[in-house]
């Protein structure tokens, strides 16, 4: 009964998203074609960027479309390939320009190997650690495929179509596997799209103090929506008014976490899940963006400008504090409050080394 429920849910996802292929192949052959240079400034968008959020269960996988041409963002399980490639053909892709394989684990490399074997890929962004097992098998396939391959830092720029590419991060070598994934901005017209792949709340603090832009409009929920990514500040400094999720159904890790879904929530932004809603196809057109489906709405509306929490409270000692103190809880125990009042007035005390 399960396998039924799911697999229905699917074809009307997949119905869904071919209407929304049709469109996007239908307008890409009127866009005009733009001049791709390596500047770093913004292109004027006349056409539109398609992205398309597999439903690749408890995996990452992204296509992105502008003006002809087309990249990957992570390619999912091993078993994903054919789903991948079904969707490429669809879309009547047989050439991608990028891949971006954000870090080696399996749920985002996966279908990695199968693909750089059947297609052509002109370049592809990855750091060093394919070592061992699936990346091992991986980055021997995009040698003998003889295809370029990029450690991308901080300010390395590239062209998609229309769009200009931004890396952040990693900022620097980081112990967790997760925290050195590949993180960048996808601008278009307007709209700006954030994907940091299974970054944590380390590597977000460094790009926040770095001094980047981080401002999106669209953002990939990191780490498929855990608590441990998707902080509050780097939220704040964010601020996406849309949140995609992917996730699998009634996954083993139980992602998203309602702590991240209470902060999607705070900020007022619309969710996707694609463990919900299947394949998420969002279109922007340089100014808006919209979706093949209905997300989860938040109960406070949206808005550009956000007032930044003045005090942090704990939720286990009920002390609360300044921002700077040096005896800030983990970011799982934190509550946040706008003012002194509204801090008291839930019953929390101020904390005697800050004395906020």
């Amino acid at each position: 009964m399960h396998t039924r429920k799911l697999t229905e849910r699917k074809l009307i996802a997949w119905i869904s998203v071919m209407v929304i292929i049709m469109m996007a192949v239908m307008s890409s052959c009127t866009s005009q074609n733009q001049i791709k240079d390596e500047t770093g400034v913004a292109i004027p968008a006349e056409g539109e960027l398609t992205m398309y959020f597999l439903d690749v269960g408890q995996a990452d996988s992204t296509i992105l479309v502008s003006d002809g041409e087309a990249m990957l963002v992570d390619a999912g399980n091993r078993d994903d390939s054919n789903l991948i490639s079904g969707y490429l053909t669809q879309l009547g892709i047989d050439e991608l320009k990028y891949i971006v394989f954000t870090h080696p684990h399996e749920d985002h490399t996966g279908s990695g190997e199968a693909l750089v074997s059947s297609m052509e890929v002109k370049k592809i962004f990855m750091l060093d650690e394919y070592d061992e097992g699936i990346e091992k098998r991986l980055k021997e396939a995009i040698t003998s495929a003889g295809i370029e391959t990029e450690a991308p830092r901080p300010g390395t720029t590239a062209r998609l179509g229309e769009c200009t590419i931004e890396f952040l991060g990693p900022d620097r070598g980081y112990e967790d596997t997760n925290d050195d994934s590949i993180c960048l901005k996808v601008t278009h017209g307007s709209n700006r799209v954030l994907f940091t792949g299974d970054a944590g709340r380390v590597p977000e603090k460094d790009m926040i103090e770095s001094g980047q832009n981080l401002e999106a409009e669209l953002l990939q929920a990191g780490h498929h929506g855990s608590s441990t990514s998707n902080s509050y500040y780097f939220l704040r400094e964010s601020n996406p008014r849309y949140v995609v999720i992917s996730c699998g159904e009634g996954n083993m890790y139980g992602h998203p976490h309602e702590e991240a879904l209470s902060r999607f929530s705070d900020l007022g932004a619309e969710v996707f899940r694609t463990d919900e809603q299947g394949t998420i196809v969002a279109v922007s057109d340089g100014s808006e963006i919209e979706f093949n489906c209905e997300g989860h709405k938040a109960d406070k509306p949206y808005t550009k400008d956000r007032e930044e929490a003045s005090y942090i409270g704990n939720v286990n000692s009920r002390k609360f504090h300044s921002p700077d103190c040096g005896g800030l809880p983990d970011e799982d125990n934190r509550v946040y409050f706008k003012t002194r009042d509204a801090a008291v007035k839930a019953g929390y005390d101020p904390c005697g080394r800050c004395n906020p």
